[in-house]
């Protein structure tokens, strides 16, 4: 099961929920919602992923998750604010960073947390 909406238009901040146990096609059809959000954006936003209801994935579906991941970052994903609880999550979601060379994503432990690291200002 996925979900994909717009959480903070002035800060371009976009919600993927994964949960569940989720199937290679129900990556592309959220990655269909994501392209909607990202083109009513407009270029270079930021996302939190909330994972902590995701049971494990596949390794099927943890193929298309690096797809996915490579295809936001050239997108123009900046930050990524994940929300993670299990370990067995916690160790696919490192792999698939790696493999998919996204090198700008903060774990949380809840949304409250990630939404408030996404909304903070830069200090100059």
């Amino acid at each position: 099961m996925w979900d994909v909406k717009i959480v903070d238009t002035s800060k371009k901040v976009i919600l993927l929920k994964w949960a569940g146990m989720v199937r290679p096609k129900e990556v592309g059809e959220a990655n269909k919602k994501l392209a909607e959000c990202i083109d009513q954006l407009g270029e270079g936003f930021d996302m939190i992923v909330d994972m902590a209801e995701l049971k494990v994935w596949t390794p099927e579906t943890q193929q298309e998750i690096v797809k996915h991941q490579q295809w936001l970052i050239s997108a123009g994903l900046g930050k990524a604010a994940v929300v993670v609880n299990g370990a067995i999550a916690k160790m696919q979601l490192k792999r698939t960073a790696k493999e998919s060379n996204h090198s700008n994503e903060h774990h949380f432990t809840s949304f409250d947390e990630a939404m408030a690291f996404l909304q903070k200002e830069a200090v100059v």
